[in-house]
This record gives C-alpha cells, sequence and structure tokens, in this order.
C-alpha cells in the first residue's frame, strides 16, 4: 500500500533552522571534496594521528582514521603511505609494529554487533537466507559458494561463525554496500588464508585489493548487478504524470537541496517540474527533507513516498520521466538500475565517487551532469525520454542472470587454477533493501543441506 505524503510547512514556507541546516550541509561538503587545503591539512593530521594511535597501541583507532582518509582519497600520498603500511603489516605479521595493526582486524571483529548488527549477535542463524546465501553446493574437490552482502555483516560472518570449517567446504564472497575498500569491514577478512571473492566494479578500490596483495580476489560485479527485472519494470499503460524521481534514503548525502535549487532554477525560467521523492529515515527524516524544499521554495512541486515496497517504488519509477541520482560518494547505487529495468533514463552526477564514468550511464541510458549544468540536463532528457533504451541496455549488460555467470567465471578461474573441479553453475539471486533472495525461490529448499552445515558452524557466543 502506497504512503502518499503531502506535508505543510511547519512554519510558513522558510524556516531559520532550514537555513542552517542548508548551510552547513554545503560546508561540510566544501571541506571534504573541494577545500585542498582542508583535504591536504586532514590527510597529514590524520596519518600522524593513526601512527600515534598504533604507537599506543590502540590499533582500532588508527585503521578508523586511515580508513577515512584513504576512502575519502584526500591525499594520493597519504594513501600510497596507508596502502603500504597495511602491506607490510599483512604480509609480514611477526613485527611488533605488524602485530599491533593486525590486532585491530580482530579487535573490530570482537567489537562488532551494534546498531543494525545488534539483532544478529543473539540470533545468528537470522544472517542465513537473508545477509548470506549460499549459490552453490560444495561436491567432491569441489567447493560451494556463499555471498555476503552488506559490508556491516563480514565482521559479523567472522565473529558468529568458524570461518576456516566454513572455507573448507565454501568459497567466501564480499558484497561491499560502500565505495572505499580500505575499511577494517573487509580488510578483516585478510585474516583468513584462502582467497575470498570481493564484488568490486569500482577501478579504485580493485585496484587497491590488487596492490595490498593478500587474499581478497576483485570480481567484476558489485550490489547494483542483482536488480530484479521482474518486479522493476515498464508497466504498460503508465500514465508518466510526473517529469522526475529521486529514490534515495532521507539524508545529507543524497543532496537532495541540489536537486530543489535546481527545481528553483527552472522555476523561475518559467519551467515548473512536478517530481516524485521516495525514501526512508536515515540521518534526518521526511521533515528535514521538506524542510529543505520550503527553503528553496519548490514544496509544492513535490510528492513525497516514504517506506515503500519495490512493487510501489516500481510503480512511481513509471510514473517518472527521467531518474536522478545527485549524491557525490556512495555505494553503488541499485535505484539507478531498478530505473534503468524500469524504462527510466538516469541523470548522476558527474565526478560521483571517485569519478570512474560508469558504462551503466551512456546515450541509451541517460547522461552525466555538473551543478551548473542539472538544469539544462533535466530539460534535455525531460524532451528526449522516449529516445532511450534503457531496459534493452540493462537486460543485455547488467541483469541478475548476467551477475551469475560474471560471478561464477571469476571464481572458476580461481579455482581451477589451485586444482579444483567446477562444474556447476551458480544459483541466481537478487538484492533487496533488507535482503537477499533467490530468482528461483524453490532454491532456498535445494540448499536446506547448506543452511544446516552454516548453523553447525556458528560459534557459541
Amino acid at each position: 500500500m502506497l504512503t502518499n505524503l503531502f506535508l505543510r510547512s511547519p512554519s510558513g514556507t522558510t524556516t531559520a533552522p532550514a537555513r542552517v541546516a542548508v548551510l552547513s550541509e554545503r560546508l561540510r561538503e566544501y571541506l571534504q571534496f573541494d577545500s585542498l587545503v582542508f583535504k591536504k591539512a586532514f590527510a597529514f593530521g590524520g596519518l600522524l594521528a593513526g601512527s600515534l594511535f598504533a604507537m599506543l597501541r590502540r590499533p582500532r583507532q588508527a585503521l578508523s582514521v586511515w580508513s577515512a582518509i584513504h576512502g575519502r582519497n584526500y591525499s594520493a600520498w597519504a594513501n600510497r603511505h596507508i596502502e603500504r603500511s597495511l602491506r607490510s603489516a599483512l604480509r609480514d605479521e611477526h613485527r611488533t609494529p605488524h602485530r599491533v595493526l593486525l590486532s585491530g582486524l580482530n579487535d573490530h571483529i570482537n567489537a562488532v554487533g551494534h546498531g543494525i548488527a545488534a539483532k544478529f549477535i543473539s540470533a545468528p542463524e537470522r544472517l542465513l537466507g537473508t545477509r548470506a546465501l549460499v549459490l552453490k553446493s560444495p561436491r567432491t574437490n569441489e567447493r560451494g559458494v556463499i555471498v555476503i552482502d552488506y559490508s556491516f555483516a563480514f565482521p559479523l560472518f567472522a565473529r558468529l561463525f568458524d570461518v576456516p570449517r566454513v572455507l573448507e567446504r565454501y568459497h567466501l564472497v564480499l558484497e561491499p554496500s560502500w565505495t572505499g575498500y580500505c575499511t577494517p569491514d573487509i580488510l578483516c577478512c585478510c585474516r583468513f588464508g584462502a582467497p575470498i571473492f570481493v564484488e568490486s566494479t569500482e577501478p579504485r578500490d580493485t585496484e587497491f585489493l590488487h596492490r595490498i596483495a593478500t587474499n581478497l580476489v576483485p570480481v567484476p560485479v558489485s550490489a547494483n548487478w542483482w536488480v530484479d527485472h521482474r518486479i522493476f519494470k515498464p508497466i504498460p499503460g503508465a500514465r508518466k504524470d510526473a517529469d522526475l524521481v529521486m529514490v534515495a534514503s532521507w539524508s545529507p548525502f543524497k543532496r537532495h537541496s541540489r536537486l530543489f535549487h535546481a527545481l528553483a532554477v527552472l522555476t523561475r525560467r518559467g519551467r515548473k517540474l512536478r517530481a516524485i521523492m521516495v525514501g526512508y529515515p536515515n540521518d534526518c527524516t521526511l521533515d528535514d527533507i521538506y524542510r529543505s524544499a520550503c527553503h528553496y521554495g519548490v514544496q509544492g512541486q513535490l510528492e513525497f513516498f516514504e517506506r515503500l515496497s519495490p512493487e510501489d517504488v516500481n510503480v512511481q519509477l513509471n510514473r517518472a520521466k527521467v531518474n536522478i541520482v545527485w549524491s557525490r560518494r556512495e555505494g553503488v547505487n541499485r535505484a539507478i538500475i531498478e530505473g534503468l529495468f524500469a524504462g527510466v533514463p538516469c541523470i548522476l552526477r558527474r565526478g560521483f565517487n571517485y569519478g570512474h564514468p560508469y558504462p551503466f550511464i551512456n546515450p541509451q541510458t541517460g547522461r552525466f551532469a555538473s551543478e551548473a549544468s542539472l538544469p539544462d540536463a533535466l530539460l534535455n532528457v525531460l524532451d528526449r525520454h522516449l529516445e532511450y533504451s534503457t531496459r534493452t541496455w540493462a537486460m543485455r549488460s547488467m541483469s541478475c542472470q548476467r551477475a551469475a555467470d560474471a560471478l561464477g567465471d571469476a571464481i572458476k578461474a580461481t579455482a581451477v587454477a589451485a586444482g579444483e573441479r567446477w562444474t556447476t553453475a551458480l544459483a541466481v539471486k537478487v538484492s533487496h533493501l533488507d535482503t537477499m533472495r533467490y530468482w528461483d525461490e524453490t532454491d532456498i529448499d535445494t540448499f536446506a543441506a547448506d543452511y544446516e552445515f552454516l548453523r553447525s558452524a556458528i560459534r557459541c557466543q
């Protein structure tokens, strides 16, 4: 059932708190992304702080600081220093400084269990079939395959399950939920000797995994390849009664306010666009986003929907002519591909994440735009929205079936090189916000014996 929220302004068309929130957001963004002086200073200070934490035998704090610097890409020389330190520590764990650093990864595993992970501590089996999915059963001299999605679940699985025992029978695949792979959530899996595969279509992250030269093996798929195109599809006869849609959590990094600014610019030009906002609470509430819209005077052009089912998200996508993603850095955004399967071209911010020109944005599917060009880009794609062939491209290039084949081929290459057999293909999965599922729902029964083994591998807490 749709939740359609038309909200009234709490106090007129704009408020002082809204102005403060917008200015604070702009300042944080400038310091994090645009201020060369701040980035260099933060990188230098972070390196010193990380080294000091390591000397004081506080390795979790050291890894946390270094992860933030590397992930935000503040400085190339800082990145190289961090990568050299990690590579040395992971290769020569017997030296005292390296043992200290590696102990931080163990501490990270032992400390996990807060926030979203807390519900799994007392019931580890809840990870199975949701956050940890079996895609292949083991056979003689042939390991099976398990995929673990969302970064928080990697150290959680390492804490709750006897991973060495699992690795005797299965290949593990990590499906990170955020860009920037220099993070304890991923690096904690370096403590296991067997190859562990990491989905990675972000070139910077793939290169990082190669440079640190550990057991982490990048494979050329990612979380946004596993969209269920039976749900996200064009609806025959759907009326395009909205100009654009934005599917994004209520959070500053999604940058709703920047879209509202572009809508205000177009309104002043005499082109008032109708927009659909689909989201759910994160760092902000829907009220916060609404107040931001009031600040720009565009609240009357917006419809808000919160906590929709995937099927209802598809309904809203089908109402729109353009899908927009305007964050500067996040994970591999699934809403882009969901929109492509629904037949909606996408506008993506140029420089998204680390600036890679993602192949899923092309003349058949949409375009990149800058802050300055966004208003004109919106009009251009709106006027040409019938010319795109988004679903055709996505079905050919990024279906979940193609993802299963690509993942299987990558694991097979490593397995066969190590003398293993590979006789069966992977089952196909699909990903949703809160869980993974099988394409063929009967696969949950096919892999019943695998889940029984995994339950036997749960550690005593």
